[in-house]
C-alpha cells in the first residue's frame, strides 16, 4: 500500500521545503504522513467546496499549492466555515500536502512554468529572496510591442478573461519583462532597478498602482487565480510517478474553481 510519505519524498526532491520564504508553512497540513493513500488530488487552493469534491471522488491525499493553514486557528468550533472545513477534512481521513513558494523558487517548479506559458526567451532568475534563491524569473518577449499589446499578450497567453494595465504610456515599447506568481507587488521596484521594461504579477493594490505610475514601469495584473497551472503541472508529474514507482493510486485533477471573483462584462 502506497503511503503518504511516498509521495511526499518525491515532491520534497522537486520543492524542497527548506528552500520556502521565511515563514511560508509549507508541507504537511493536516493528517499523517505515514496514512495510506488510494486517491491523491491536486488543487490550487483548499477550500470547503474542494473538500467536499475529494469526499466525493473518494480523494485521501490532497495537495495544494497554497497552504490550507496560513493562520492558526483559535479554536475548532465548527460554526466557523473554515473549521467545519478541517472537521471534514480529519472525519474523512484525508491528509493535506502543500507547496507554495517552495514551488516559486524551485527549478522547474511554478516560475518556470510560466516563463514557458509566456514563451520568454533568455530566462533568468529574478528577484533573490533572503537565501538567495530567486522567487521570480525575468526574460525578453518573443518580440517587441506596446504596453497595451502586451496586456492584451499576457491575457491570451495565461488563457483569462481580463487583466489590469498599469502604465503612463500604452504605447511604451515592451521587450524585457520580469515576473512573480501570484501577489508579488511588493517586488515591483526590483523590476525598475534592473531596468525591465515591464512586470506581472497579482493583487496589485490601488496606491501602488499610482506609484508605478509614476516610476514610468509597465506593469501587468493578471490576478491571483493563474497559479491554477501548479495543480495541472503538478497532476501530471504525480501521473508519471505513479506509473515509474507503481504506486497504484489514483490520482485527480481539482475541477473546482476557487477563484473569489467574477469577470462581468
Amino acid at each position: 500500500m502506497t503511503k503518504v510519505r511516498d509521495i511526499v519524498n518525491c515532491l520534497r526532491k522537486d520543492f524542497p521545503e527548506d528552500i520556502a520564504s521565511s515563514g511560508d508553512p509549507v508541507g504537511m497540513q493536516i493528517g499523517s504522513i505515514d496514512a495510506d493513500v488510494t486517491k491523491v488530488m491536486t488543487t490550487l487552493d483548499v477550500r470547503p467546496e474542494v473538500v467536499n469534491e475529494a469526499v466525493e471522488k473518494g480523494v485521501d491525499f490532497i495537495v495544494s499549492h497554497h497552504p490550507v493553514m496560513f493562520r492558526p486557528a483559535r479554536n475548532l468550533d465548527f460554526s466557523d466555515p473554515q473549521n467545519a472545513m478541517y472537521g471534514k477534512l480529519i472525519k474523512n481521513g484525508i491528509t493535506v500536502y502543500s507547496i507554495h513558494t517552495n514551488s516559486d523558487k524551485a527549478q522547474n517548479g511554478s516560475s518556470d512554468w510560466e516563463a514557458e506559458e509566456l514563451d520568454l526567451q533568455d530566462i533568468q532568475p529574478f528577484c533573490p529572496d533572503d537565501d538567495g534563491i530567486a522567487i521570480g524569473r525575468k526574460g525578453r518577449l518573443p518580440k517587441e510591442m506596446t504596453s497595451e499589446e502586451f496586456a492584451y499578450y499576457v491575457k491570451k497567453k495565461m488563457g483569462i478573461k481580463m487583466a489590469r494595465l498599469i502604465t503612463a504610456d500604452n504605447n511604451k515599447k515592451i521587450n524585457t519583462v520580469g515576473f512573480i506568481c501570484g501577489d508579488g507587488g511588493k517586488y515591483w521596484r526590483r523590476a525598475l532597478e534592473e531596468g525591465l521594461d515591464a512586470f506581472i504579477t497579482g493583487d496589485i493594490y490601488y496606491h501602488v498602482g499610482h506609484d508605478i505610475i509614476s516610476s514610468g514601469l509597465t506593469v501587468v495584473d493578471p490576478g491571483h487565480y493563474t497559479e491554477k497551472l501548479f495543480k495541472y503541472k503538478v497532476f501530471d508529474r504525480l501521473k508519471d510517478w505513479n506509473e515509474e514507482y507503481n504506486w497504484n493510486v489514483g490520482v485527480e485533477l481539482s475541477e473546482v474553481s476557487t477563484n473569489p471573483f467574477q469577470d462581468l462584462f
